[in-house]
């Protein structure tokens, strides 16, 4: 659209977020970055993207959601059918957002394909409410891809996740956990539990405080046998 043709909008006019997702019915992907919206503005935007049929990509960087825009979120994932890839990265999501937004995934039944949650300061203890959501029996989602990067998971968050990579009912190809204060400890843990029978191919673990002797002793011994490619630097 011609600059001067364009529409004039003001990221906390309600009516912006109404122009941009529920009359854009072609609306392919949504990116916003470093835009506090507030609540209002918040609400309109999920309202739309809750009943979207074409949106496929939403990705909002520094946008604050904080609690009560989790909630909104949580519900954008368990409706919307279309979007297949989602990033909240530096969002001040926390630990209860995360269990939000673990709810909206028991009840997603879309074809996500990616989820980014970097940078939002969670620990492990919502952790599990995400490895149930993974693991799901019933409702297993589609998730091929998680990053959780740049969040303090450490040890506890590691036992957690390895609970996910036990089980046989998670469809994770890749799982990103960059700079996650996981030590040696927390390195066995996860890879005590890849198996070839699995679906996981990609297991970042870059930026963790794990020894040069371990990196050597898993890449000379026992990465051969394992068909996930565990990536550390």
């Amino acid at each position: 659209v011609a600059a001067e043709t364009a529409p004039y909008l003001h990221t906390h006019a309600l009516w912006t977020w109404e122009f941009l997702v529920q009359r854009s019915v072609g609306l392919r992907m949504l990116c916003i970055e470093d835009v506090d919206l507030g609540s209002g503005p918040l609400e309109w935007l999920c309202k739309g993207l809750r009943s979207h049929q074409e949106i496929q990509a939403l990705h909002l960087t520094g946008v604050h959601l904080g609690p009560a825009g989790s909630k909104m979120m949580r519900n954008v994932l368990a409706q919307n059918r279309s979007l297949i890839e989602i990033k909240l990265d530096s969002c001040g999501l926390l630990d209860s957002g995360l269990a939000e937004l673990s709810d909206g995934l028991i009840d997603h039944c879309g074809q996500l394909e990616f989820l980014s949650l970097r940078q939002n300061l969670i620990t492990s203890r919502k952790l599990s409410k995400l490895v149930a959501a993974l693991c799901a029996e019933e409702s297993s989602p589609s998730l091929g891809e998680l990053d959780l990067s740049e969040n303090p998971l450490g040890t506890e968050g590691a036992k957690e996740l390895a609970k996910a990579l036990s089980s046989s009912s998670h469809n994770l190809r890749v799982l990103r956990l960059q700079d996650c204060q996981m030590d040696l400890a927390a390195f066995w843990r996860l890879v005590a539990k890849l198996d070839n029978d699995r679906p996981l191919t990609h297991l970042d673990l870059r930026v963790n405080p794990v020894g040069s002797g371990t990196r050597r002793c898993w890449r000379g011994t026992m990465a051969p046998n394992i068909r996930c490619e565990v990536m550390l630097s």
